[in-house]
């Protein structure tokens, strides 16, 4: 296992100017005033490449997070913030391969109303929404099946290896008993809450990490393709293709 991931930290430094040149068509944001004073930015327009684009956003960010996380030694921490990247990847491919085909799933059009459905502002409010029934996973997921398919890949395979990731990274989000379990450190009986001191649990997570980039990569490639910008989509590719060939995670 490498200490380091140098070549995903060069990937990562640039992920800003990515999502930046692709962020960009849909800028500036507009200004929505709220009683009070208050307001709040939103999309001048609130469709699919606007729910990317806002995706991509908590996507890079937390992939950034994590990695300063897993540099700390907050293993389980990194761990948890890494299922929240994945989960953006795995929603912008989704909603990306509607726009590729030319026509989105009715799941793929109620996740995209959802995200943009306004924030409820009361107790009252919070109840009626709750009754609503959200887009789950299994559904978005439908999309990365047929993307597979078309690739040649065996999609039975790829929904079992996808189901088994989240399965064991979702373990850190809910706070499972085997996540409390690594914090333990025998050598000082005690649990560990300052970050990990060792270096193989740090380098445990940077793999994480590294290997959820290349979710992250895919995600904004899919985003790329409806860009004019051939630097970047080629910028893009080269990208994954040499952290696959990396042999960091």
């Amino acid at each position: 296992m490498s200490p380091d991931i140098p070549v995903s930290r060069g990937i990562i430094a640039r992920l800003d100017v990515w999502l930046s040149i692709l962020a960009s068509p849909f800028l500036p944001l507009v200004r929505i005033p709220g009683e009070g004073g208050r307001f709040h930015w939103e999309f001048p327009d609130k469709r699919p490449e606007t729910l990317m684009v806002g995706k991509a956003v908590r996507m890079v960010s937390g992939i950034k997070a994590a990695l300063l996380l897993a540099d700390r030694g907050f293993t389980t921490e990194c761990a948890s913030l890494l299922r929240m990247v994945s989960e953006f990847s795995q929603e912008i491919i989704s909603v990306g391969e509607g726009l590729i085909e030319g026509r989105l799933t009715e799941p793929q059009e109620c996740f995209v109303r959802q995200y943009f459905a306004p924030f409820a502002r009361s107790p009252e409010e919070f109840e009626e929404r709750e009754r609503e029934r959200y887009v789950s996973r299994e559904e978005l997921f439908k999309a990365h099946y047929r993307l597979g398919a078309k690739a040649q890949v065996d999609a039975d395979r790829l929904r079992q290896l996808s189901r088994f990731l989240n399965y064991a990274f979702d373990k850190y989000v809910h706070g499972a008993y085997i996540t409390a379990m690594e914090l333990y450190d025998v050598s000082e009986n005690k649990f560990v809450l300052n970050g990990h001191e060792a270096e193989r649990p740090r380098a445990v997570v940077r793999t994480a990490v590294a290997g959820k980039l290349h979710e992250v990569i895919s995600a904004l490639e899919i985003m790329g393709s409806f860009s004019d910008n051939a630097d970047l989509r080629r910028e893009l590719t080269e990208a994954r293709r040499i952290l696959d060939a990396s042999g960091e995670y």
